[in-house]
């Protein structure tokens, strides 16, 4: 995978398949990997864009805080170098706060929104449960637990008790430090699209796991109220991370209805 200077940090991303270009942007503590089961489903369609967020997986950036218009501010630079003018987006949990700020921002670049697992503010007992799990760190604790709680609260219980039967238990991958988490946390923490969501002015679908724990789905169905036309696609079953095929499809057929002009 190539790194590229944008801005001041540099970019670890990847570009596959060929067609309309469109970006997947993943959320806290997450990186490149995440998107492994989505990019087979849509290469074939779309050139598909990812990369690791500042702050994580192999993208090199300057220690210091940040904020989520400055994530927002990476990917279009990424965009740039890569001569794209405008994409499709697609950003799940904190990635939908980047993405919101993108269409805020830049409603040029972007010819449909798809924001999955998201919220205009995050909710206040996942952040300060995750703040909570970072003095536990700062105290001694490990880091791999941090991200096992975090997962826990990403799945749904049917899932959890899957593992639980097998006796196995894989832990969310995770490659980022703490203080790099600790600024990404911070970044979630000081995002709230509420006063400005309805300004957003792009195609919009909203998608959300009827199951979601960490995002309870009432905080997407406020978010798809707040933006003039967007839609919204509840799926049974599914929690904050959803395996792609239970949303790929709705995410074709409202790209599918916005191609680029």
């Amino acid at each position: 995978m190539p790194k590229e200077t944008v801005g001041n940090i540099k970019m670890n991303y990847e570009v596959k398949g060929s067609g309309e270009p469109m970006v997947l942007i993943t959320g806290l503590g997450g990186d490149i990997s995440f998107w492994n089961g989505m990019v087979p489903l849509l290469s074939d369609r779309f050139k598909v864009i990812r990369f690791d967020n500042r702050g994580c997986g192999l993208t090199e950036c300057p220690d210091g805080p940040f904020d989520i218009g400055t994530l927002a501010g990476d990917v279009v630079r990424l965009l740039d170098l890569l001569l794209i003018p405008k994409a499709h987006v697609l950003g799940w949990s904190m990635g939908g706060n980047i993405a919101q700020e993108i269409a805020l921002g830049y409603p040029e670049r972007v010819a449909s929104l798809t924001l999955v697992s998201t919220y205009m503010r995050r909710p206040s007992r996942s952040s300060y449960m995750m703040n909570s799990m970072v003095e536990s760190v700062r105290s001694g604790g490990d880091l791999e637990y941090l991200f096992r709680i975090m997962q826990s609260l990403c799945m749904t219980e049917e899932s959890v008790a899957k593992m639980e039967k097998k006796g196995v238990y894989a832990p969310m991958r995770f490659s980022i430090s703490l203080e790099q988490f600790v600024h990404q946390l911070a970044a979630v923490d000081g995002f709230d699209s509420r006063p400005r969501a309805k300004h957003i002015r792009v195609p919009t679908r909203v998608i959300h796991g009827k199951a979601d724990i960490m995002v309870p789905p009432h905080m997407g169905e406020e978010l798809a109220a707040e933006i003039e036309g967007a839609d919204l696609v509840l799926i049974d079953g599914c929690g904050h991370t959803m395996p792609p095929k239970e949303y790929v499809k709705a995410f074709l057929e409202h790209a599918g209805k916005h191609p680029l002009r």
